[in-house]
Protein backbone atom coordinates (compact mmCIF):
# COMPACT_ATOMS: atom_id res chain seq x y z
CA UNK A 1 0.00 0.00 0.00
CA UNK A 2 2.87 2.35 0.82
CA UNK A 3 4.51 1.69 -2.56
CA UNK A 4 1.23 2.30 -4.40
CA UNK A 5 0.64 5.49 -2.43
CA UNK A 6 4.14 6.73 -3.31
CA UNK A 7 3.51 6.06 -7.00
CA UNK A 8 0.22 7.95 -6.80
CA UNK A 9 1.92 10.92 -5.10
CA UNK A 10 4.68 10.94 -7.73
CA UNK A 11 2.45 10.76 -10.80
CA UNK A 12 -0.56 12.74 -9.60
CA UNK A 13 1.03 15.34 -7.28
CA UNK A 14 4.78 15.80 -7.81
CA UNK A 15 4.95 15.67 -11.63
CA UNK A 16 1.89 17.94 -12.13
CA UNK A 17 3.30 20.40 -9.54
CA UNK A 18 6.69 20.60 -11.29
CA UNK A 19 4.99 20.97 -14.66
CA UNK A 20 2.76 23.81 -13.41
CA UNK A 21 5.72 25.71 -11.91
CA UNK A 22 7.72 25.34 -15.13
CA UNK A 23 4.75 26.60 -17.12
CA UNK A 24 4.30 29.57 -14.76
CA UNK A 25 8.01 30.50 -15.09
CA UNK A 26 7.77 30.25 -18.87
CA UNK A 27 4.75 32.55 -18.99
CA UNK A 28 6.29 35.08 -16.55
CA UNK A 29 9.66 35.19 -18.36
CA UNK A 30 8.07 35.56 -21.78
CA UNK A 31 5.71 38.28 -20.54
CA UNK A 32 8.53 40.30 -18.88
CA UNK A 33 10.77 40.03 -21.97
CA UNK A 34 7.90 41.15 -24.21
CA UNK A 35 7.06 44.15 -21.96
CA UNK A 36 10.74 45.15 -21.74
CA UNK A 37 11.04 45.06 -25.55
CA UNK A 38 7.90 47.16 -25.97
CA UNK A 39 8.92 49.83 -23.42
CA UNK A 40 12.53 50.05 -24.62
CA UNK A 41 11.62 50.61 -28.28
CA UNK A 42 11.52 54.46 -28.14
CA UNK A 43 14.62 54.93 -25.92
CA UNK A 44 16.61 52.48 -28.02
CA UNK A 45 15.58 54.20 -31.27
CA UNK A 46 16.72 57.56 -29.87
CA UNK A 47 19.77 56.00 -28.18
CA UNK A 48 18.67 57.43 -24.82
CA UNK A 49 20.98 55.50 -22.49
CA UNK A 50 19.62 57.09 -19.31
CA UNK A 51 16.03 56.13 -20.09
CA UNK A 52 17.09 52.59 -21.00
CA UNK A 53 19.12 52.27 -17.80
CA UNK A 54 16.19 53.42 -15.63
CA UNK A 55 13.92 51.03 -17.47
CA UNK A 56 16.27 48.09 -16.92
CA UNK A 57 16.67 48.83 -13.21
CA UNK A 58 12.90 49.04 -12.82
CA UNK A 59 12.43 45.63 -14.45
CA UNK A 60 15.24 44.20 -12.32
CA UNK A 61 13.18 45.03 -9.22
CA UNK A 62 10.45 42.59 -10.29
CA UNK A 63 10.26 39.42 -8.11
CA UNK A 64 12.30 36.59 -9.56
CA UNK A 65 14.21 38.72 -12.07
CA UNK A 66 18.00 38.42 -11.77
CA UNK A 67 18.92 40.92 -14.47
CA UNK A 68 17.56 42.71 -17.53
CA UNK A 69 19.51 43.56 -20.70
CA UNK A 70 18.84 45.63 -23.82
CA UNK A 71 21.26 45.33 -26.75
CA UNK A 72 21.41 47.03 -30.20
CA UNK A 73 22.54 45.28 -33.40
CA UNK A 74 23.24 48.50 -35.29
CA UNK A 75 26.75 49.74 -36.08
CA UNK A 76 28.11 51.31 -32.91
CA UNK A 77 25.10 50.04 -31.00
CA UNK A 78 24.75 49.82 -27.25
CA UNK A 79 24.31 47.01 -24.70
CA UNK A 80 23.02 47.98 -21.29
CA UNK A 81 22.41 45.66 -18.28
CA UNK A 82 20.64 46.30 -15.02
CA UNK A 83 22.16 45.91 -11.57
CA UNK A 84 22.67 42.21 -10.68
CA UNK A 85 20.96 40.65 -7.71
CA UNK A 86 22.79 38.22 -5.44
CA UNK A 87 21.97 34.95 -7.18
CA UNK A 88 25.37 33.29 -7.14
CA UNK A 89 23.86 29.86 -6.52
CA UNK A 90 21.46 30.16 -9.44
CA UNK A 91 22.18 31.36 -12.95
CA UNK A 92 18.48 31.33 -13.85
CA UNK A 93 17.09 31.22 -17.36
CA UNK A 94 17.17 33.80 -20.14
CA UNK A 95 14.07 34.98 -22.00
CA UNK A 96 14.70 37.10 -25.12
CA UNK A 97 12.36 39.16 -27.29
CA UNK A 98 13.23 41.30 -30.39
CA UNK A 99 12.82 45.09 -30.33
CA UNK A 100 11.25 46.42 -33.55
CA UNK A 101 10.62 49.95 -34.70
CA UNK A 102 8.27 49.65 -37.65
CA UNK A 103 9.87 47.05 -39.91
CA UNK A 104 13.39 47.67 -38.58
CA UNK A 105 15.00 45.39 -35.97
CA UNK A 106 16.65 47.61 -33.39
CA UNK A 107 17.91 44.94 -31.02
CA UNK A 108 16.87 42.49 -28.33
CA UNK A 109 15.47 42.70 -24.82
CA UNK A 110 16.61 39.91 -22.47
CA UNK A 111 15.29 39.03 -19.02
CA UNK A 112 17.16 36.55 -16.80
CA UNK A 113 14.58 34.90 -14.56
CA UNK A 114 15.41 32.94 -11.43
CA UNK A 115 14.01 29.40 -10.91
CA UNK A 116 14.63 29.54 -7.16
CA UNK A 117 10.90 29.12 -6.42
CA UNK A 118 10.78 25.91 -8.43
CA UNK A 119 13.85 24.48 -6.73
CA UNK A 120 12.53 25.44 -3.29
CA UNK A 121 9.20 23.77 -4.01
CA UNK A 122 10.99 20.64 -5.22
CA UNK A 123 13.15 20.61 -2.09
CA UNK A 124 10.12 21.03 0.18
CA UNK A 125 8.24 18.32 -1.73
CA UNK A 126 11.11 15.85 -1.36
CA UNK A 127 11.45 16.71 2.34
CA UNK A 128 7.71 16.20 2.83
CA UNK A 129 7.89 12.89 0.94
CA UNK A 130 10.75 11.67 3.11
CA UNK A 131 8.96 12.68 6.31
CA UNK A 132 5.75 11.00 5.12
CA UNK A 133 7.56 7.75 4.34
CA UNK A 134 9.51 7.80 7.60
CA UNK A 135 6.32 8.40 9.58
CA UNK A 136 4.46 5.71 7.59
CA UNK A 137 7.28 3.18 8.01
CA UNK A 138 7.47 3.93 11.75
CA UNK A 139 3.69 3.54 12.09
CA UNK A 140 3.76 0.29 10.13
CA UNK A 141 6.64 -1.04 12.21
CA UNK A 142 4.79 -0.15 15.43
CA UNK A 143 1.64 -1.84 14.13
CA UNK A 144 3.55 -4.99 13.14
CA UNK A 145 5.32 -5.06 16.49
CA UNK A 146 2.03 -4.67 18.37
CA UNK A 147 0.33 -7.39 16.30
CA UNK A 148 3.33 -9.69 16.66
CA UNK A 149 3.41 -9.29 20.43
CA UNK A 150 -0.33 -9.88 20.66
CA UNK A 151 -0.06 -12.90 18.37
CA UNK A 152 2.85 -14.32 20.39
CA UNK A 153 0.89 -13.86 23.60
CA UNK A 154 -2.12 -15.74 22.23
CA UNK A 155 0.06 -18.44 20.70
CA UNK A 156 1.91 -19.01 23.97
CA UNK A 157 -1.43 -19.57 25.66
CA UNK A 158 -2.49 -22.06 22.96
CA UNK A 159 0.93 -23.72 23.02
CA UNK A 160 0.77 -24.22 26.78
CA UNK A 161 -2.67 -25.83 26.45
CA UNK A 162 -1.39 -28.16 23.72
CA UNK A 163 1.61 -29.06 25.87
CA UNK A 164 -0.64 -30.01 28.78
CA UNK A 165 -3.41 -31.77 26.87
CA UNK A 166 -1.43 -33.28 23.96
CA UNK A 167 2.27 -33.54 24.85
CA UNK A 168 3.03 -35.90 21.95
CA UNK A 169 1.63 -33.41 19.48
CA UNK A 170 3.43 -30.50 21.17
CA UNK A 171 6.79 -32.28 20.85
CA UNK A 172 6.41 -32.27 17.05
CA UNK A 173 6.03 -28.47 16.87
CA UNK A 174 9.30 -26.65 16.15
CA UNK A 175 10.44 -23.29 14.81
CA UNK A 176 8.72 -19.95 15.01
CA UNK A 177 5.14 -19.55 16.13
CA UNK A 178 4.02 -19.23 12.50
CA UNK A 179 5.78 -22.49 11.59
CA UNK A 180 4.34 -24.19 14.66
CA UNK A 181 0.83 -23.08 13.71
CA UNK A 182 1.25 -24.47 10.18
CA UNK A 183 2.60 -27.72 11.59
CA UNK A 184 -0.30 -27.92 14.03
CA UNK A 185 -2.89 -27.47 11.25
CA UNK A 186 -1.15 -30.09 9.12
CA UNK A 187 -1.02 -32.57 11.99
CA UNK A 188 -4.66 -31.99 12.90
CA UNK A 189 -5.69 -32.56 9.30
CA UNK A 190 -3.66 -35.75 9.05
CA UNK A 191 -6.07 -38.72 9.21
CA UNK A 192 -3.67 -40.82 11.31
CA UNK A 193 -3.36 -38.05 13.86
CA UNK A 194 -7.13 -37.61 13.88
CA UNK A 195 -7.53 -41.31 14.53
CA UNK A 196 -5.09 -41.11 17.44
CA UNK A 197 -6.94 -38.21 19.01
CA UNK A 198 -10.31 -39.87 18.50
CA UNK A 199 -9.14 -43.16 20.03
CA UNK A 200 -7.80 -41.25 23.02
CA UNK A 201 -11.17 -39.52 23.32
CA UNK A 202 -13.11 -42.77 23.09
CA UNK A 203 -10.64 -44.45 25.52
CA UNK A 204 -11.17 -47.93 24.12
CA UNK A 205 -9.57 -50.29 21.61
CA UNK A 206 -11.60 -49.18 18.61
CA UNK A 207 -9.98 -50.52 15.44
CA UNK A 208 -8.62 -48.14 12.82
CA UNK A 209 -11.36 -48.83 10.20
CA UNK A 210 -14.12 -47.99 12.68
CA UNK A 211 -12.25 -44.87 13.77
CA UNK A 212 -11.80 -43.83 10.16
CA UNK A 213 -15.51 -44.42 9.55
CA UNK A 214 -16.37 -42.06 12.41
CA UNK A 215 -13.90 -39.46 11.19
CA UNK A 216 -15.42 -39.46 7.70
CA UNK A 217 -18.72 -38.24 9.10
CA UNK A 218 -17.32 -35.05 10.68
CA UNK A 219 -18.88 -31.90 9.21
CA UNK A 220 -20.60 -33.96 6.50
CA UNK A 221 -24.05 -32.63 7.27
CA UNK A 222 -24.95 -29.07 8.25
CA UNK A 223 -26.40 -28.40 11.66
CA UNK A 224 -29.70 -27.32 10.09
CA UNK A 225 -30.02 -30.49 7.99
CA UNK A 226 -31.02 -30.78 4.33
CA UNK A 227 -33.88 -32.34 2.37
CA UNK A 228 -32.66 -33.97 -0.83
CA UNK A 229 -32.63 -37.17 -2.88
CA UNK A 230 -30.28 -39.93 -1.74
CA UNK A 231 -29.68 -43.64 -2.29
CA UNK A 232 -29.21 -46.24 0.45
CA UNK A 233 -27.53 -49.65 0.33
CA UNK A 234 -27.79 -52.00 3.32
CA UNK A 235 -26.51 -55.51 3.93
CA UNK A 236 -28.10 -57.69 6.58
CA UNK A 237 -26.90 -61.01 7.97
CA UNK A 238 -29.60 -63.71 7.80
CA UNK A 239 -27.85 -66.52 9.69
CA UNK A 240 -26.76 -64.68 12.83
CA UNK A 241 -27.89 -67.42 15.28
CA UNK A 242 -25.92 -70.09 13.41
CA UNK A 243 -22.79 -67.92 13.50
CA UNK A 244 -23.11 -67.39 17.25
CA UNK A 245 -23.19 -71.16 17.80
CA UNK A 246 -20.21 -71.74 15.48
CA UNK A 247 -17.69 -69.05 16.46
CA UNK A 248 -16.44 -67.69 19.79
CA UNK A 249 -17.23 -64.06 20.52
CA UNK A 250 -13.76 -62.69 19.73
CA UNK A 251 -13.56 -64.57 16.43
CA UNK A 252 -17.03 -63.42 15.44
CA UNK A 253 -16.13 -59.82 16.31
CA UNK A 254 -13.01 -60.01 14.12
CA UNK A 255 -15.01 -61.44 11.24
CA UNK A 256 -17.63 -58.74 11.63
CA UNK A 257 -14.96 -56.03 11.58
CA UNK A 258 -13.61 -57.48 8.32
CA UNK A 259 -17.00 -57.16 6.64
CA UNK A 260 -17.34 -53.63 7.96
CA UNK A 261 -13.93 -52.87 6.48
CA UNK A 262 -15.22 -54.18 3.15
CA UNK A 263 -18.17 -51.78 3.41
CA UNK A 264 -15.80 -48.88 4.07
CA UNK A 265 -13.71 -49.74 1.00
CA UNK A 266 -16.77 -49.98 -1.22
CA UNK A 267 -18.04 -46.65 0.09
CA UNK A 268 -14.70 -45.01 -0.74
CA UNK A 269 -14.79 -46.54 -4.23
CA UNK A 270 -18.23 -45.09 -5.08
CA UNK A 271 -18.25 -41.88 -3.03
CA UNK A 272 -20.59 -43.23 -0.40
CA UNK A 273 -20.66 -42.75 3.35
CA UNK A 274 -21.02 -45.48 5.96
CA UNK A 275 -23.80 -44.69 8.43
CA UNK A 276 -23.44 -45.21 12.19
CA UNK A 277 -25.04 -48.68 12.10
CA UNK A 278 -21.95 -49.91 10.24
CA UNK A 279 -23.83 -51.79 7.48
CA UNK A 280 -25.69 -49.09 5.57
CA UNK A 281 -24.17 -46.90 2.88
CA UNK A 282 -25.66 -43.57 1.80
CA UNK A 283 -24.96 -41.94 -1.58
CA UNK A 284 -25.76 -38.41 -2.72
CA UNK A 285 -24.61 -36.36 0.26
CA UNK A 286 -21.85 -34.86 -1.90
CA UNK A 287 -24.26 -33.75 -4.68
CA UNK A 288 -23.05 -36.47 -7.09
CA UNK A 289 -25.55 -36.58 -10.03
CA UNK A 290 -24.91 -40.34 -10.48
CA UNK A 291 -25.49 -41.28 -6.85
CA UNK A 292 -28.30 -43.76 -7.67
CA UNK A 293 -26.17 -45.62 -10.23
CA UNK A 294 -23.23 -45.63 -7.82
CA UNK A 295 -25.45 -47.18 -5.15
CA UNK A 296 -26.48 -50.03 -7.48
CA UNK A 297 -22.84 -50.62 -8.50
CA UNK A 298 -21.81 -50.70 -4.83
CA UNK A 299 -24.57 -53.20 -4.07
CA UNK A 300 -23.47 -55.44 -6.95
CA UNK A 301 -19.80 -55.29 -5.85
CA UNK A 302 -20.82 -56.22 -2.30
CA UNK A 303 -22.91 -59.13 -3.59
CA UNK A 304 -20.03 -60.49 -5.67
CA UNK A 305 -17.53 -60.04 -2.82
CA UNK A 306 -19.77 -61.72 -0.24
CA UNK A 307 -20.40 -64.69 -2.57
CA UNK A 308 -16.68 -65.15 -3.18
CA UNK A 309 -15.89 -64.97 0.53
CA UNK A 310 -18.59 -67.54 1.23
CA UNK A 311 -17.12 -69.93 -1.38
CA UNK A 312 -13.58 -69.61 0.05
CA UNK A 313 -14.60 -69.96 3.72
CA UNK A 314 -13.65 -73.23 5.44
CA UNK A 315 -16.33 -72.87 8.09
CA UNK A 316 -19.76 -71.33 8.16
CA UNK A 317 -19.74 -67.81 6.72
CA UNK A 318 -22.31 -65.02 7.05
CA UNK A 319 -25.14 -65.04 4.53
CA UNK A 320 -26.16 -61.52 3.59
CA UNK A 321 -29.12 -60.02 1.86
CA UNK A 322 -28.66 -56.62 0.21
CA UNK A 323 -31.36 -53.94 0.04
CA UNK A 324 -31.25 -50.84 -2.15
CA UNK A 325 -33.56 -47.81 -2.21
CA UNK A 326 -33.49 -44.25 -3.44
CA UNK A 327 -35.70 -41.25 -2.92
CA UNK A 328 -36.23 -38.09 -0.88
CA UNK A 329 -34.97 -38.00 2.68
CA UNK A 330 -34.13 -35.54 5.43
CA UNK A 331 -30.45 -35.69 6.32
CA UNK A 332 -29.65 -34.34 9.77
CA UNK A 333 -27.08 -34.89 12.52
CA UNK A 334 -26.85 -37.19 15.44
CA UNK A 335 -23.91 -37.50 17.81
CA UNK A 336 -21.89 -40.52 18.87
CA UNK A 337 -18.95 -40.06 21.25
CA UNK A 338 -19.30 -36.33 20.65
CA UNK A 339 -18.77 -36.74 16.91
CA UNK A 340 -21.42 -35.58 14.39
CA UNK A 341 -22.81 -38.45 12.30
CA UNK A 342 -25.51 -38.33 9.59
CA UNK A 343 -29.03 -39.47 10.40
CA UNK A 344 -31.36 -40.40 7.52
CA UNK A 345 -35.16 -40.22 7.73
CA UNK A 346 -37.79 -40.09 5.00
CA UNK A 347 -39.09 -42.12 2.07
CA UNK A 348 -35.73 -43.60 1.09
CA UNK A 349 -35.21 -44.98 4.60
CA UNK A 350 -38.83 -46.23 4.86
CA UNK A 351 -38.58 -48.11 1.57
CA UNK A 352 -35.24 -49.60 2.61
CA UNK A 353 -36.79 -50.88 5.84
CA UNK A 354 -39.62 -52.53 3.85
CA UNK A 355 -37.13 -54.37 1.63
CA UNK A 356 -35.01 -55.47 4.61
CA UNK A 357 -38.17 -56.90 6.21
CA UNK A 358 -38.39 -59.35 3.27
CA UNK A 359 -35.10 -60.84 4.53
CA UNK A 360 -33.36 -61.23 1.15
CA UNK A 361 -30.97 -64.18 1.09
CA UNK A 362 -27.99 -63.79 -1.23
CA UNK A 363 -30.02 -61.32 -3.31
CA UNK A 364 -29.95 -57.62 -4.18
CA UNK A 365 -33.48 -56.30 -3.82
CA UNK A 366 -34.28 -52.80 -5.02
CA UNK A 367 -37.15 -50.41 -4.41
CA UNK A 368 -38.79 -49.48 -7.71
CA UNK A 369 -38.12 -45.67 -7.44
CA UNK A 370 -34.39 -46.26 -8.01
CA UNK A 371 -35.19 -47.67 -11.47
CA UNK A 372 -36.66 -44.31 -12.44
CA UNK A 373 -33.15 -42.82 -12.66
CA UNK A 374 -32.14 -42.88 -16.31
CA UNK A 375 -28.68 -44.40 -16.03
CA UNK A 376 -29.88 -47.10 -13.61
CA UNK A 377 -32.74 -47.99 -15.94
CA UNK A 378 -30.36 -48.30 -18.90
CA UNK A 379 -27.63 -50.30 -17.18
CA UNK A 380 -29.54 -52.65 -14.86
CA UNK A 381 -31.15 -55.97 -15.74
CA UNK A 382 -33.75 -56.70 -13.04
CA UNK A 383 -36.94 -58.69 -12.55
CA UNK A 384 -39.90 -57.80 -10.40
CA UNK A 385 -40.18 -59.85 -7.23
CA UNK A 386 -43.34 -58.67 -5.52
CA UNK A 387 -45.48 -55.73 -4.45
CA UNK A 388 -45.42 -54.46 -0.90
CA UNK A 389 -48.28 -52.50 0.64
CA UNK A 390 -46.95 -49.63 2.73
CA UNK A 391 -48.47 -48.31 5.92
CA UNK A 392 -50.08 -45.39 4.13
CA UNK A 393 -51.80 -47.72 1.63
CA UNK A 394 -49.44 -47.05 -1.27
CA UNK A 395 -47.84 -49.95 -3.10
CA UNK A 396 -44.09 -50.42 -3.52
CA UNK A 397 -42.66 -52.65 -6.22
CA UNK A 398 -39.61 -54.68 -5.18
CA UNK A 399 -37.21 -55.73 -7.93
CA UNK A 400 -34.35 -58.22 -7.85
CA UNK A 401 -31.04 -57.26 -9.48
CA UNK A 402 -29.93 -59.92 -11.97
CA UNK A 403 -26.79 -58.30 -13.41
CA UNK A 404 -25.40 -55.09 -14.89
CA UNK A 405 -25.76 -55.00 -18.66
CA UNK A 406 -22.49 -53.34 -19.72
CA UNK A 407 -20.05 -53.30 -16.82
CA UNK A 408 -20.71 -56.44 -14.81
CA UNK A 409 -17.21 -57.77 -15.65
CA UNK A 410 -15.67 -54.56 -14.31
CA UNK A 411 -17.64 -54.87 -11.06
CA UNK A 412 -16.47 -58.49 -10.67
CA UNK A 413 -12.84 -57.39 -11.02
CA UNK A 414 -13.40 -54.58 -8.52
CA UNK A 415 -14.85 -57.01 -5.98
CA UNK A 416 -11.91 -59.39 -6.42
CA UNK A 417 -9.42 -56.55 -6.07
CA UNK A 418 -11.07 -55.30 -2.89
CA UNK A 419 -10.89 -58.77 -1.34
CA UNK A 420 -7.29 -59.35 -2.39
CA UNK A 421 -6.04 -55.98 -1.13
CA UNK A 422 -7.94 -56.08 2.16
CA UNK A 423 -6.66 -59.50 3.21
CA UNK A 424 -10.15 -60.93 3.79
Amino acid sequence: MLVVLNLILYYFWYLPGVSNLHSANEQLGSSLARNLAFESTAPLHSMDRAAISNLLNRFAEEPGVISATVSSDEQGGIQLTSRLKRQAENKGRDFQFPVHFGEALLGYATVQLSDIDLRQWQSQAITSWLLFNIFSAATLAAFIFYRTQRYEKHWQHISSLIEVEMPDLHSQLTGTSEHQLLQLMRLLNDPLSQQTQLMKHLRNDTNSEDTERLLEQIELVSNEGTYNDIALVSIQCQNWEDLIRTYPANKLQTQWSEYESLMIRVSELYSGILLPDGFTLVFGLNDDPEFAFNAVCAARVLQIAVERLARSAQKLSPVFGIAVSAGPAFVSKTYKHGIPLPLITGDAETWLAQIKALQPLGQVLMAEPILQYEKVNQQVEASILRDVTLRDGHRLEVWELDFMKHNDDLLIRQAETLIDTSGL
